[in-house]
């Protein structure tokens, strides 16, 4: 870190002192208000001892670590969030004038909606936008971690902050750099633009319930003293109280909220609110996708089969029809087989010229609506009994013939299946892959057997998402017996099979119906009604604008199984929150038993209670000292989380309890002894 950035966290911490910021935090502002009286008091009486100058700036020094912890974890957090918004706006933008040929330099800020800028090698693409004129190689890294560019040309979106690795581009301004993802990041993590989670804003509610009860205590103790005859410093006294506050979460609560924000964006996920990550730790349940989340979802052609004496040449080339102007990874993968294997088909102008109807998760297939000329060497176009109009909804028009592929059962309805279908199909389902069915005409004459591959680690992060009762449900289009084969390989139970948009928008209402808190992931429009009545809603950055809206996070690197980690970060948020604030009451209630012993020690009948044997000046300053170096040590816990190893909630929480519960009523009574000692063989107050 830098000079000039050491400067300038620490000035933003002494800059939060201000009553005016620390209001907001009970715990805080209650300690510098017991700073303020001790001040007030010392200068009153002159009593400018080392004792109680010591008093007044570990009191100081305690608040002063709870604003810097603070000033760290945002200073932290929006450091790689400034460092894109500074490279989106490093250099001037090239606007296009109404001319389409004139341009102007202009601040990127400057541009609006619509505006036309031309973005040249090498350059970075300021706004978020989409592609109106050329092609080129994007360097999407800055923004999604992707090191490998990705060609781009009309109509594909860009995204500020990518960088051009070739040629060059005229891009349509579809938001201006404040609505920019890259300026979204930015503002999540800005702390006055952040809302509070529902955990947030029930803690803040105990610790303003709990600092109340210790003022109450404090006063009581006061009034009690003063009544029975005796005295009771008053600098003493506010130092027990500050000793008593719960200032160790106080000072921390706030860094863990940011912090767990910044998590996420080390992760490449934008979360729109901290009740999205919140959700995330609380998730019950979570809707898998198998393509892409559970496998690697880049299914390869391991064989062809075909139907009724047909030759495997003719199935190979109708497959070879039907995926040309496929730019999907299954669609090229299968051209790549086929090349390989040294089926090229005859008339290729014909296939790229015929109409091509896209795949859809509602159609479940694809294909061409083909203008042949020859069919294995003969002219068959007279011979060929071509579907009418009628028989698909006028989909397909009488002089084209349909050549497609699809998942079995939509091709089943749709065309005519030779006796032995379902068999082959069950048959290569068992097997776990999966049959794509190839038609011609209104015949389906074969099938290309397709084969996925489990990713890495997925099934013992299934396994951690089991241990800690959460249910992982795979969906997916496939055929039942493939869908329970792959499922099975990853020990899933419960699996949708076949399933379309809409079929996730009824389990996830269902779930939430029983009380359970809902996770999925999505990337089309008609993933949006799920995505927004889930609990957890992930998009995909590749995906459509509405699903990105009706979402609560959205993944910049598109990786379906991005939304194991989500739920990961959001259990480590919860957990650290509830370790630090167990922790911090459990510091209070020894420290309680450390000092008020000690302090009522000067009265012979209660000396036995003083179970250290430290002198009761010592044992204040002692208290003091462990009360304020506790925060910058939990600092990097607060900022970086607790570490846990999937299991049981009942578990996690009975280690935690222990841990953080026990520990902390333990550890005050060892460290301030400790303290003591040091401070009785090195001070004399």
């Amino acid at each position: 870190m830098e000079l000039k950035t050491v400067v300038a966290l620490l000035w933003e911490s002494i800059r939060r002192l201000s009553p005016s910021y620390l209001y907001l935090n009970p715990v805080l502002f209650m300690t510098e208000i017991s700073f303020i009286i001790v001040a007030i008091y010392i200068l009153v009486t002159k009593y400018f001892s080392l004792f109680y100058i010591s008093i007044l700036l570990l009191i100081l020094i305690t608040v002063w670590f709870g604003t810097f912890a603070d000033s760290l974890a945002e200073f932290q957090a929006k450091a790689t969030a400034r460092f894109l918004i500074s490279v989106t706006q490093a250099n001037m933008a090239r606007k296009i004038l109404d001319d389409n040929v004139s341009e102007i330099l202009i601040k990127p800020e400057e541009l609006v909606k619509d505006d036309i800028i031309l973005v040249n090698y090498g350059e970075i693409i300021p706004v978020d936008g989409v592609i109106v004129e050329g092609a080129a190689a994007i360097d999407e890294s800055l923004v999604s971690g992707e090191s490998i560019p990705v060609i781009k040309s009309i109509n594909e979106e860009v995204v500020a902050g990518s960088k051009l690795s070739s040629d060059w581009l005229k891009i349509k301004v579809v938001k201006p750099v404040r609505e920019s993802y890259v300026s979204k990041i930015a503002g999540m993590i800005e702390k006055t633009k952040r809302p509070k989670s529902p955990s947030e804003q029930e803690l803040n509610l105990i610790l303003y319930v709990l600092t109340a009860i210790f003022t109450v205590i404090i006063i009581a103790i006061y009034v009690i003293i003063n009544a029975l005859g005796y005295s009771l410093n008053p600098a003493i006294l506010l130092a027990f109280y500050v000793c008593l506050l719960p200032t160790t979460i106080g000072a921390l609560h706030e860094a863990i909220g940011i912090s767990g924000i910044a998590r996420m964006w080390k992760s490449k996920v934008i979360s729109k609110s901290g009740r999205a990550i919140e959700s995330a730790g609380d998730v019950d349940s979570v809707l898998l996708d198998k393509t892409g989340t559970i496998t690697i979802g880049k299914r390869e052609p391991i064989g062809i089969l075909s139907f009724n004496g047909i030759k495997t040449e003719e199935v190979a080339r109708a497959a070879f029809i039907a995926s040309l102007n496929d730019d999907t990874q299954e669609g090229k993968s299968i051209i790549k087989f086929l090349l390989n294997s040294g089926y090229v088909p005859d008339n290729l102008d014909s296939i790229i010229t015929s109409a091509y109807e896209e795949f859809s998760a509602k159609t479940r297939k694809s294909g061409t609506l083909y203008k042949p000329l020859t069919w294995g060497g003969k002219d068959v176009r007279g011979k060929l009994h071509i579907i009418r109009k009628s028989d698909l909804n006028g989909i397909y028009l009488n002089d084209e013939i349909p050549v497609f592929k699809g998942a079995p059962d939509v091709m089943k309805k749709i065309f005519n299946v030779p006796v032995e279908f379902d068999k082959i199909v069950e048959d290569i389902a068992k097997k776990g892959n999966s049959p794509l069915v190839i038609s011609y005409g209104n015949e389906v004459i074969g099938i290309i057997e397709l084969k996925d591959i489990i990713k890495p680690g997925v099934k013992s992060q299934i396994e951690s998402l089991k241990k800690m009762a959460i249910e992982p449900v795979m969906v997916t289009g496939d055929h039942p017996l493939t869908a329970r084969n792959i499922a099975k390989e990853v020990d899933i139970n419960e699996v949708i099979a076949q399933a379309k948009p809409e079929d996730k928008f009824k389990k996830v209402q269902a779930e939430q119906e029983k009380g359970k808190t809902i996770a999925m992931v999505g990337d089309g429009t008609n993933d949006a009604p799920a995505l927004a009545r889930a609990n957890v809603g992930l998009a995909m950055y590749q995906g459509t604008e509405v699903a990105k809206e009706a979402a609560n996070m959205v993944d910049l690197e598109s990786d379906p199984s991005k939304i194991i980690n989500v739920i990961m970060i959001g259990k480590q948020i919860l957990i650290t929150r509830g370790s630090i604030a167990t922790f911090s009451i459990a510091n209070d209630i020894a420290k309680y038993f450390v000092i008020l012993p000690a302090m009522l020690s000067t009265i012979s009948a209660l000396a036995y209670l003083n179970i250290l044997k430290l002198p009761p000046h010592i044992s204040v300053i002692a208290a003091l000292i462990y009360n304020a170096a506790i925060i910058p040590i939990l600092i990097p816990l607060a900022v970086k989380g607790i570490g846990f190893k999937a299991a049981s909630p009942n578990k996690i929480f009975l280690k935690n309890m222990l841990i953080y519960g026990f520990g902390g009523m333990v550890l005050p009574f060892i460290a301030i002894k400790i303290i003591g000692i040091i401070l009785m063989l090195h001070i004399i107050f």
